[in-house]
Parts: C-alpha cells; sequence; structure tokens
C-alpha cells in the first residue's frame, strides 16, 4: 500500500542501534520528501534533536548506555526539544512498558516487527496534530509581536483581546464583556477577529482551548476529566466531542497513541 506522508514533515530523527531497522524505516520512508537523521545511540539523538530540531523523533527503547525512556526524559526535560513528538520503537508490548513510555512524554508505541502501513499512519497523525498547533502558535507570537509595534487600531484590539483571553481561557468573558474590556464593541471585534484570524472570537476559543488540553494530554498525566475542567468544560462529554471533531481522536485514544477510524482507512 503506497501512502503519502503530510506536506508538513520537513524533518525526522531515527534513533535506533539496530542497522536492520534502521534500513527497514528509512525504505518505508524513500518515497517521502523528507529530511531523514539517524542517530544510533540516546546521546547521539539528543544532540542532533538540539541541533536540528526535527519535527518527530522515532526512538527505540532497547539501546546499549542511555536507553530510550531516559534518552525521552531528557528531549522532554529541555525547552529546545520539548515539543518534538516522540514514537518509541520497541519490542515490548506490555501494558507496563506503554504506561512508562508515556509517562516520560511520548506520544506513541510502534511495535516490532512493524509494517509501512502503520508506520507511516502513525507518523501522519503525530505530524498533523503538531502542524495544528504550531500554526495557532505562531499565530499567537508572530502576529503578537507585529501587533505590539503596530499603530494601526485595530491591531491593538486584537492583541489587547488575545491578552484577556490567554488569562482566563477556563472561564473567558463573553462577546460584550470582552470588547467593553478592550475599548470597542461587538460588531467591531468580531470583524477584527475575522480579519486577522479567519475566525470568530467563540472559534479562536474553542481552538486554544483544545491546543491546551492536547499539550496536557501528553505532557501530563491529568485524568481527561481534570483537563476538561481545568480549560473550562464543566461536562467532559462535550470536550471529548469538541476534541475528536478538531483533531479525530478522542482524548483518551490520544493520548494513547491511537489512529482514528477514518485515518486508519485511508
Amino acid at each position: 500500500m503506497n501512502q503519502t506522508l503530510p506536506t508538513i514533515i520537513r524533518s525526522l530523527l531515527i534513533c535506533d542501534d539496530e542497522p536492520d531497522s534502521v534500513a527497514l524505516l528509512l525504505s518505508y520512508l524513500a518515497e517521502q520528501d523528507i529530511d531523514i537523521r539517524v542517530a544510533l545511540d540516546g546521546v547521539d539523538a539528543i544532540n542532533k534533536a538540539v541541533a536540528g530540531k526535527p519535527d518527530l523523533i522515532l526512538l527505540d527503547i532497547t539501546m546499549p548506555g542511555l536507553d530510550g525512556y531516559a534518552t525521552c526524559t531528557r528531549l522532554k526535560s529541555n525547552p529546545e526539544t520539548r515539543a518534538i513528538p516522540v514514537i518509541f520503537l520497541s519490542g515490548r508490548v506490555g501494558i507496563e512498558d506503554r504506561l512508562k513510555g508515556f509517562a516520560t512524554g511520548a506520544v506513541d508505541f510502534i511495535c516490532k516487527p512493524f509494517s509501512a502501513e502503520e508506520v507511516l499512519a502513525r507518523i501522519g497523525v503525530h505530524l498533523h496534530a503538531k502542524q495544528q498547533v504550531d500554526d495557532l502558535r505562531k499565530l499567537v507570537t508572530l502576529r503578537g509581536d507585529t501587533i505590539k509595534q503596530s499603530s494601526h487600531p485595530r491591531d491593538h484590539f486584537f492583541y489587547q483581546a488575545l491578552s484577556v483571553l490567554e488569562k482566563n481561557l477556563n472561564n473567558p468573558p463573553n462577546l460584550t464583556e470582552l470588547a467593553h474590556r478592550v475599548g470597542t464593541n461587538e460588531r467591531k471585534l468580531t470583524e477584527i477577529f475575522r480579519h486577522i484570524v479567519g475566525m470568530t472570537v467563540f472559534d479562536f476559543v474553542t481552538q486554544r482551548r483544545l491546543e491546551v488540553a492536547r499539550q496536557l494530554l501528553q505532557e501530563s498525566d491529568l485524568q481527561i476529566r481534570q483537563i476538561a475542567d481545568r480549560i473550562g468544560y464543566q461536562n467532559p462529554g462535550d470536550f471529548t466531542r469538541a476534541f475528536r471533531r478538531q483533531y479525530g481522536v478522542t482524548p483518551r485514544s490520544y493520548r494513547r497513541g491511537e489512529v482514528s477510524e477514518d485515518e486508519a482507512a485511508e
């Protein structure tokens, strides 16, 4: 089965001390337009991740010296590499191994022996999620920096509203209150958001909430109900439905690294 990864991928780091496994992965990815780098041990993987900032890391667990768990822990403790998704490669399939892997910050497991279809599907779903986060983060940071230096009133209204919303994602003010707090009216604030981010204030808040939820699912051990409450969803069911609409999987499935039925069928 031929499968093409999303064009969002730019670079991939493979860390595995078994040449045969590396060669097999390279053959699966040979037709993809990506920059692939290889590390043969944990220390080398950390150094290459810091230097190259890959979009995703495929990391073997059983390696001499620094094993996969320790390597992933160090990657997630470093601000420069914390946001890079890590998928473990392992012949270990026990629940304890998986729980230990997720506890170190990995987003998924690919069990050896693996197939091309599984490798490409799992890489694809996590890169898609990462791209959504990256796009929104760029919107908030780059646009925010531009707006700070802008003299246009529209940009200042947006930046002030953005600051209010970021501080109150779990209980944001309604549109009327938000517009009042930044010194404009509802209609104008709605037009400003549509012009700058292409969505309403409500849609923007929803997307930001779900981005925060995705990060908490990946980086914390908080229960689904706790995450829902933290981002302002009183009903966990509403949170689950919103998350699935955005990312194609439920929060629980995302945390486990499971591919959605639609993605698996492609």
